[in-house]
C-alpha cells in the first residue's frame, strides 16, 4: 500500500511568471512544429507497420511452439518461449504504452482496443493506465509516484526508512528486476485492484464491476494460452514446458525494468516532498525537467526498438504525442531549455544510463543519504 502521509494530500505544483516562460515557449514550438508541416501528432505509417510487425512475429513464434517442430529440443523450446517474452514487451512499448496514452490514434475506440494489447501479454490497461498517469503525475514523489513502491524492497529515494537489506540493493536489484513481470501477472494487478483505494490524487476508488470481470477474464485467457495449451498440445515432459513458460518473463522482464528506472533513478536526480499544504515548488515542465533523464537520444534503432522509452522527457512533458516524433521533439526541448538556462538532462547511450542507476542505488544503500538538491531552476523566480 502507498504511503498514507503523503497520498493522503493533494498535491500540486506551483509556479511563477517566469517558471511559465519555458513552458509557454515550449508548449508553442511543439504545435508549431506539427502545424507548419500538418502532420498528426499520433502514430504514423512507420509506428502503424511496426505494430502489424509485431503481432505477426508473435503469431508465428507462438505458431511453431504449438506446430511441434522443434518438440526434440529443450533449448529450441526455451529460446522460441524467451522469443515470445520479448516479443511481449516489444508490444507493450511500441503499442500498448501510446495507446493508454491516447496517442497510438486520434479515435479513442481505437485506442482503447490497442490498449487491450497489455491484457493480451498478462497485465490489464485499465489497470495500467490508472497508475500509470499516477506515476506521470507525481513523478519521483516519494509515497505517490507508484514506481517508487516496493515495499521496502528497494530504497528508491533518501526519503524512505533505510533497512539494513539496503546495503547490498545495488547487488540484488537485477534479480529482483528479472522476477518483475511474474509477479505483474500473478500478484501485482490484483493487488492494485483489491486494495489500493489511494491512487495519486484520486481518493477512495472504486471498480467497476466489468473491470473485474475483464481482470479475470483476461487474466484467464492469459494462462490458457501461453501455458495451459503447450502442457495440452505439446509431446514433451511438462516440466519443459513449465521452465520455458518462466524463463519467458524473466529476461524480458530485466530489460523492462532496467530501461524503465534508468530514467528516473539515477545519479542526478530529484526527490522533491510537497510542503505542508501539498504543494511542490515547481510547475510541472520544470520537475520533469529535474527527475527525468534521457539515453540514447540519436540512436534511431534503440528508439524504434523500445517505442522511444529511452526518450523520457518529452514523454512527460507532451504523453498525448506519439513516439514517432521523439527525436526532433528532443531537439526543441533541448534547444528551449538551454535558452531558459535549464538543465536538459541525458546520457550518450544505455550503458552509461545503467552506471548512473545503479551509482544512485549504491548511494541509497547508505543510511545517511544525499542528493542534489531539488530546485536548480529555483533561479526562474
Amino acid at each position: 500500500m502507498l504511503q498514507a502521509t503523503t497520498s493522503e494530500k493533494v498535491v500540486r505544483y506551483k509556479s511563477t511568471k517566469p517558471k511559465d516562460a519555458f513552458a509557454r515557449v515550449l508548449r508553442g514550438r511543439v504545435n508549431a512544429y506539427f502545424k507548419d508541416r500538418n502532420m498528426s501528432m499520433k502514430a504514423n505509417a512507420q509506428v502503424k507497420f511496426k505494430a502489424v510487425l509485431g503481432y505477426i512475429a508473435w503469431f508465428v513464434t507462438y505458431g511453431l511452439i504449438l506446430s511441434g517442430l522443434i518438440n526434440g529440443s529443450f533449448w529450441g523450446l526455451l529460446l522460441a518461449f524467451q522469443l515470445i517474452g520479448f516479443i511481449n514487451i516489444f508490444l507493450a512499448f511500441n503499442i500498448m504504452h501510446d495507446s493508454c496514452h491516447n496517442a497510438f490514434s486520434d479515435n479513442s475506440k481505437v485506442n482503447r482496443i490497442l490498449g487491450y494489447t497489455m491484457n493480451f501479454i498478462g497485465g490489464n490497461s485499465y489497470l495500467f493506465t490508472m497508475m500509470h498517469n499516477a506515476h506521470h503525475s507525481f513523478v519521483n514523489i516519494a509515497g505517490i509516484d507508484v514506481t517508487l513502491e516496493t515495499h521496502g524492497l528497494f530504497r528508491f529515494t533518501p526519503h524512505e526508512p533505510w533497512e539494513p537489506k539496503h546495503k547490498w540493493q545495488h547487488i540484488y536489484t537485477p534479480m529482483v528486476y528479472a522476477l518483475a513481470m511474474i509477479h505483474w501477472v500473478l500478484v501485482k494487478d490484483f493487488k492494485w485492484m483489491f486494495s489500493e483505494l489511494h491512487i495519486g490524487n484520486s481518493k477512495n476508488i472504486t471498480h467497476t464491476a466489468s473491470e473485474y470481470v475483464i481482470l479475470f477474464s483476461s487474466k484467464l485467457f492469459y494462462f490458457v494460452v501461453s501455458l495451459a495449451l503447450p502442457l495440452i498440445l505439446l509431446d514433451v515432459p511438462a516440466w519443459w514446458i513449465i521452465v520455458a513458460w518462466l524463463n519467458m518473463h524473466f529476461l524480458p522482464s530485466l530489460a523492462f525494468a532496467l530501461l524503465f528506472q534508468c530514467t528516473h533513478v539515477y545519479d542526478g536526480t530529484h526527490y522533491p516532498l510537497p510542503d505542508e499544504n501539498g504543494d511542490i515548488e515547481n510547475n510541472y515542465f520544470l520537475h520533469v525537467i529535474e527527475t527525468t533523464a534521457d539515453f540514447s537520444r540519436k540512436n534511431r534503432f534503440t528508439t524504434w526498438l523500445t517505442g522511444g522509452i529511452n526518450i523520457h522527457v518529452v514523454h512527460h512533458l507532451f504523453p498525448h504525442i506519439n513516439h514517432a516524433h521523439y527525436i526532433p521533439l528532443t531537439e526543441i526541448i533541448k534547444q528551449t531549455a538551454d535558452e531558459h538556462g535549464i538543465r536538459y538532462q541525458e546520457n550518450p547511450n544505455f550503458y552509461s544510463a545503467l552506471k548512473l542507476h545503479f551509482r544512485m542505488l549504491k548511494m541509497l544503500s547508505k543510511k545517511e543519504t544525499t542528493v542534489p538538491q531539488y530546485g536548480a531552476s529555483a533561479q526562474l523566480v
